[in-house]
């Protein structure tokens, strides 16, 4: 990948483009939940990442939308909006992350796989311990074989959900994080901006 520079986006694009991806990423998680929902991946993140490139309004408004479609239109608990808090980290460690290096290639990508996965594992077990402690929360992700294996053998909520976290979304993170960038590429060349 060549050196690039990510220059500012107008607030009025990185809105369209926030509502875009959302309606994107709906799109896919629909699919991914009607037809490959045994895999064990998530897939909630690919667009929210791609308009996290644009800028953090966009990202922000497509990682929040989605989740608030997804919690009305699959009649999920409003406790279950609690797991925006993942997508919304996916686009300050993106944001972050340009503000520092101000240039992405092939090795940034890589970087930020691991550094978002390792964060929202963390985040996500600590947001099931919570939501399980409160309010009888059952693992209902695709980790919950391996979660109820691991709490069966006396390890404790957070650990029992944050081991088989990791290894998924290393995974998952490597796709969306990966394609989530050549999308903004393309979203980038199509909206000329």
């Amino acid at each position: 990948m060549k050196e690039n520079h990510f220059s500012k986006t107008s607030l009025v694009k990185q809105i369209l483009i926030g509502i875009i991806c959302s309606a994107l990423e709906f799109g896919l998680y629909y699919v991914y939940q009607n037809l490959f929902n045994p895999i064990p991946l998530y897939m909630d993140t690919l667009f929210t990442t791609a308009a996290s490139f644009f800028g953090p309004v966009s990202g922000c408004i497509c990682a929040l939308l989605f989740h608030t479609i997804t919690v009305f239109f699959f009649g999920y608990p409003l406790y279950n909006y609690a797991w925006a808090i993942c997508s919304l980290s996916v686009v300050l460690i993106i944001r972050l992350y340009i503000r520092l290096r101000k240039k992405t290639e092939v090795l940034d990508i890589v970087l930020l796989v691991f550094i978002i996965a390792l964060a929202i594992s963390i985040e996500g077990a600590l947001i099931f311990t919570i939501l399980n402690f409160a309010v009888n929360y059952a693992e209902d992700s695709q980790v919950r074989f391996m979660f109820a294996f691991l709490s069966k053998n006396n390890l404790s909520t957070f650990i029992s959900a944050l081991l088989p976290r990791v290894p998924v979304n290393i995974l998952d993170k490597g796709i969306c994080v990966t394609l989530g960038y050549f999308c903004s590429k393309g979203i980038k060349k199509l909206l000329k901006c």
